[in-house]
């Protein structure tokens, strides 16, 4: 076909989903998009750069031999069923597999010889036998469920809707399979969609082929397996072989003929756009028995987005299937063992073609308490993104995912970006991410906004120098390797004027410096909060970094609550206090809702014990909803300044959502000549809190809601119940979340959202759309 790309017409060719009828096959895919479109803006701009990048894949493999080698894809199969038909047996479902790798290796037995460009993928599939958690399965899950029609809106496919959250799909091919409802054999979601519902889904009737056993639960003409070899012929970037139009339509691939429609039954030999229509394509709406083709172009288009640099990539370099089936061969078309390269079979096929002949790139990622709002693209000097990521709530919280990627000598744009625009540390966990190669580091961070951009090269370049205005290697200082930067890396020393290693003081230079004694005043810790915990560590269930205007400075501040012991407490790193005469603690504090006597301590660690050194008590020391500044001088006289003391603030109050806000935390040390002898406490500035603590308390968006899943983020590190309530008192919707409430059944309107955390309950308005 004519090989003309329209983005405007992708708008409809490549989001969203494809659907197909029973009896014969159709496509209904508007209503889908538009949902997508609105929870997701960015989904079109994501597209259209794998459409790019696609086309320019296939223009460096035409002409060539199928590069790669055989790419073999790990499948986890979720069955969920609410009968025992749709609870259809392993042999079924080892039946589609069987047709997949048929259909996929042109191995099948009605392959002819009608169509020429008819090809061998060299695409397989296996069914994982590693979980997620690197246990062993047979790559089956099983659900019931009192549900007896899913319909299109992807409930299958969420734990929350009752259905099955997907396995790591960077990892595996999800399929789903599930009565739909409505007579839809299945759909499948094109690259670039969300990973919290990567895959395909296919009805139970239409999963397996009656070739492959005895006593399935198939519905003909559907009923050798066809559909899922259509599905995921989507899920893999093919588009139906008319290209959804008329003869003006494309399907950009070069070697199917114009078609001005689908094809249904059998209908071989129809003509139109005066030529004969590819009937036997597995793209179009035939039959099982009449498909039994794809062409070289679909086969290079789907090896596209598997190959290094596409956006599924990470899938075709999958080894989820590793560890299970039988003794590796040189010959089994799987890449085995300890091999590199495509198929080398282990060490018994020395010797062994190298994998990656480029430029070995490894993107590593450690997410927050909300993967799925985290995605990452590569793009080259073109602006064409070469490799991507996005990731779902499959994904455990704080767990570390990590891709290597192969990638030519050229300049990269890597661009890490969160959706709901707070990073991926500190607020809600602590997220970072790092891309390496053999170097070093490329690019790094974790605390940014929305987005955050970081630019190298590879190939090339000269060694670092100290003139190549370039910050690499171990280098100290901004480019230490610019012309301002001689020596370029020194040891460090007593004397440096830099603090170095595990030093107390300023520049005691490290433990063989020790012990130090500067003879004036030093700041041991800062903590301002505002882009992480700086130093201070997380003392549990009642303690929560915060953002929000109960922080003294900034936006952030550390909030704690009730009287958990330790888990209602934030504790100070080790610190060297031998070398002082005094230590003074100064530090900002804000109460919400502390009842009368209700108190806060500050206590201090001498080496071997704690000790509560200062004490602050509502009625008597401070009022609620005041800024206070505080400050608490302890003496060596007193005190036994030790090499590991601490210092820790720790809440007393009742367990009914009592509250301290933390900030400006500055522990000095003080030497020689300088002496405090009191303490101090002053108030700075009053608040007017007319707004229920729920605002402060946790976040919910979008507001309003558009589509059907309302997001909210708490400060509570367990699951927290919720209420949807409506403006007559009704409750319409409850449940258990910390992440996304589906709000799709409800009408237009206004709503409460009820968040109860066992401690606090909380309220907010939201606008359903």
């Amino acid at each position: 076909m004519k090989n003309r790309i329209t983005f405007a017409l992708m708008s409809f060719l490549l989001l969203g989903f494809t659907i197909m009828h029973a009896q014969q096959r159709e496509c209904s895919t508007m209503e889908n998009l538009e949902y997508r479109k609105q929870i997701d803006p960015s989904l079109q701009k994501r597209m259209n750069d794998i459409e790019a990048f696609t086309q320019a894949k296939i223009q460096q493999m035409e002409g060539k031999s199928i590069s790669g080698g055989i790419i073999t894809i790990p499948v986890v199969v979720h069955v969920i069923y609410s009968n025992s038909n749709e609870n259809i047996s392993d042999a079924q479902i080892l039946s589609q597999i069987q047709v997949l790798n048929d259909d996929f290796r042109r191995m099948n037995s009605d392959a002819d010889n009608t169509w020429s460009q008819a090809a061998d993928t060299q695409i397989q599939f296996c069914m994982a036998t590693v979980d997620p958690n690197g246990n062993s399965t047979n790559g089956i899950t099983r659900k019931s469920s009192s549900t007896t029609s899913w319909g299109t809106n992807d409930a299958m496919k969420k734990s929350s809707q009752g259905g099955v959250d997907p396995w790591d799909t960077s990892q595996y091919l999800n399929m789903w399979v599930c009565n739909i409802g409505g007579g839809i054999l299945g759909y499948a979601q094109f690259p670039g969609g969300s990973a919290a519902t990567d895959g395909v889904v296919m009805g139970p009737q239409y999963f397996g082929s009656k070739d492959g056993g005895s006593g399935f639960y198939l519905s003909a003409p559907f009923d050798l397996g066809r559909t899922t070899t259509h599905e995921v012929g989507h899920f893999l970037n093919l588009r139906h072989i008319w290209g959804d139009g008329n003869c003006n339509a494309d399907d950009f691939v070069t070697d199917t003929p114009t078609s001005d429609a689908a094809n249904y039954g059998c209908a071989v030999g129809h003509v139109s756009c005066s030529s004969v229509d590819m009937v036997q394509n597995y793209m179009d709406y035939s039959d099982d028995s009449c498909m039994n083709l794809f062409t070289q172009g679909q086969t290079n288009r789907m090896r596209a987005v598997l190959l290094p640099g596409g956006v599924r990539a990470s899938l075709g370099a999958s080894t989820k299937c590793e560890g299970g089936g039988t003794t590796p061969t040189c010959t089994d078309g799987i890449q085995n063992g300890d091999e590199t390269g495509v198929d080398c079979g282990g060490s018994s096929c020395a010797p062994c073609q190298t994998g990656c002949s480029d430029n070995q790139v490894n993107v590593s990622i450690t997410f927050d308490n909300y993967p799925e709002e985290t995605a990452w693209t590569l793009t080259n000097s073109n602006n064409q993104t070469v490799a991507s990521g996005s990731y779902s709530s499959a994904n455990p919280d704080g767990s570390t995912i990590s891709e290597d990627l192969c990638l030519p000598d050229d300049c990269y744009t890597f661009t890490i970006t969160d959706a709901y625009g707070d990073g991926i540390c500190c607020s809600y966990g602590n997220g970072s991410y790092s891309v390496t190669d053999a170097s070093g580091s490329l690019a790094s961070g974790g605390s940014f906004t929305s987005s955050e951009a970081t630019n190298f090269c590879l190939g090339g370049s000269s060694a670092p120098t100290c003139t190549d205005g370039i910050q690499n290697g171990d280098e100290t200082g901004v480019d230490c390797g610019g012309s301002s930067c001689a020596p370029c890396v020194t040891p460090p020393t007593c004397t440096d004027g830099i603090q170095n290693g595990d030093e107390t003081g300023v520049d005691c230079g490290g433990s063989s410096c020790a012990p130090c004694s500067t003879g004036g005043n030093d700041v041991l810790l800062e903590g301002y909060f505002e882009s992480g915990w700086d130093g201070w560590s997380d003392g549990g269930s009642d303690c929560a970094r915060y953002s929000g205007s109960r922080s003294y400075e900034g936006n952030y501040s550390i909030r704690l609550r009730d009287n958990s012991g330790t888990g209602s407490a934030m504790t100070s790193p080790t610190l060297d206090l031998r070398s002082y005469n005094q230590v003074e603690v100064e530090f900002y504090f804000y109460a919400y809702s502390m009842e009368n006597g209700e108190d806060f301590w500050l206590r201090y660690y001498n080496g071997s014990s704690w000790t509560t050194v200062a004490t602050y008590a509502r009625g008597t020391n401070f009022n609620n909803n005041t800024f206070y500044t505080a400050t608490v001088t302890l003496d060596a006289s007193q005190y036994n300044f030790a090499s590991n003391s601490q210092f820790r603030f720790q809440c007393d109050a009742s367990n009914n959502a009592d509250y301290v806000y933390m900030d400006q935390i500055t522990i000095t040390g003080l030497g020689n000549g300088t002496r405090i002898e009191t303490n101090t406490l002053q108030p700075l500035r009053t608040m007017n809190e007319d707004t229920p603590n729920s605002e402060e308390e946790f976040l919910m968006y979008p507001n309003p809601v558009k589509g059907g899943t309302l997001y909210i983020k708490t400060l509570s590190k367990e699951n927290v119940s919720y209420r949807v309530i409506s403006m007559l008192g009704q409750t319409v919707i409850t449940g258990k979340t910390t992440k996304e409430i589906n709000v799709a059944k409800l009408e237009p309107g206004m709503y409460f959202l009820e968040i109860n955390d066992g401690e606090d309950i909380m309220t907010r308005k939201f606008i359903k759309q």
